[in-house]
């Protein structure tokens, strides 16, 4: 949340995923917060407990570095996503990034992990402009969307790659 008190995006965490964890090396940011999208269970770990852990099963660190790594990669690249002037230049590297991590063979698509409004957020943009985008992607032939599912069409790839 900026000082205006607009919510910025900074990633979704899905089942098995972890946030909070900075509490636990007396790390303090007051700016970050969740908010639960659908329902969920939420596992609290103590610090005290945690390092007791973490002197027991030292493997329980090293995945913790690891784990964090990979949150550092897609941070990154959320910021390298918002370095492009343009928001369609956006929207096309979110959507490859997508397909590349959550394809569904079957349905021959992908699933966007968020509503249209989190996505603008996520991706620095209004609703109604990713909403705007997408309808010329489908006008163009690109796609195919069915709410929050997207057929990526063989033109999309003919166009972007």
């Amino acid at each position: 949340m900026n000082k205006d008190g607009k919510e910025h995006i900074i990633r979704i965490i899905g089942a098995g995923d972890y946030g909070g964890e900075n509490y636990l090396f007396d790390l303090h940011n007051t700016t970050v917060y969740g908010i639960a999208l659908t329902k969920t269970e939420v596992c609290i770990l103590y610090k005290a407990d945690f390092q007791k852990l973490l002197k027991i099963d030292h493997q329980v660190g090293q995945n913790l570095l690891k784990l964090n790594a990979k949150k550092s990669v897609e941070l990154e690249r959320q910021a390298q996503l918002l370095s492009f002037y343009r928001v369609d230049v956006r929207l096309v590297a979110y959507l490859e990034d997508l397909y590349n991590v959550a394809y569904n063979e079957e349905e021959n698509s992908i699933t966007l992990p968020m509503s249209l409004k989190n996505l603008a957020s996520y991706l620095g943009t209004s609703a109604e402009s990713l909403s705007r985008y997408f309808r010329d992607f489908e006008a163009k032939g690109w796609i195919e969307r069915h709410h929050r599912k997207i057929i990526i069409k063989p033109a999309f790839w003919e166009e972007f790659k």
